[in-house]
């Protein structure tokens, strides 16, 4: 068993599910639709088959790591598979029309369908952006901001400090001259 992508019909990623490992695609995915007849039937015959809708798709195509809500592009999947299969068939009557001692190259097998290149992400680039974390500074760079923080305030305190000082010579200076103009 292997894990397949249950879609809605846009190909938005719904849920995962399990499928035999054989298996490889997409496949529609059909629900009976709800009757709200309430008369019970008179007879059921064989070709009474219940009516169905097409609810989404189920894929069995890998998917690829590291998508935001994963979208599958139902549609050009099966194109791509389509233009595949073409090249396969031209290249099965190549081959069976290719003669090894003839001048014409061996034909060459078609390129297989990568199908995870059919997912992408759901969100945009700024939705995705917005999940994501803000990145948080290293403890080394936390360390270094609340050193140089320290420095740049040591450096104010010391011109506070030289501030003071020159304060303080100037008024012993004019102390000393106050005193000496009255004993003189």
């Amino acid at each position: 068993m292997k894990e397949a992508i249950i879609t809605d019909l846009n190909g938005r990623y719904i849920e995962p599910t399990l499928v035999a490992d054989s298996v490889m695609g997409v496949f529609y995915r059909m629900e009976p639709v709800q009757n709200d007849d309430v008369t019970p039937r008179v007879a059921y015959t064989e070709t009474d088959e219940p009516k169905t809708v097409l609810v989404g798709y189920t894929v069995a195509v890998t998917l690829p790591d590291g998508l935001y809500e994963p979208t599958f592009d139902v549609e050009g999947y099966r194109k791509a598979v389509k233009v595949y299969e073409v090249a396969f068939d031209a290249y099965l009557e190549a081959r069976a029309a290719y003669d090894p001692e003839g001048e014409e190259p061996k034909p060459k097998s078609p390129q297989h369908v990568d199908g995870s290149s059919f997912w992408r992400n759901g969100l945009t680039d700024e939705e995705i952006e917005a999940l994501k974390p803000k990145p948080q500074p290293s403890q080394t760079d936390v360390l270094g901001q609340e050193f140089t923080q320290m420095k740049i305030k040591n450096i104010q305190q010391q011109s506070v400090i030289d501030g003071l000082g020159r304060e303080l010579t100037k008024a012993k200076l004019e102390i000393m001259r106050l005193k000496g103009g009255q004993t003189a």
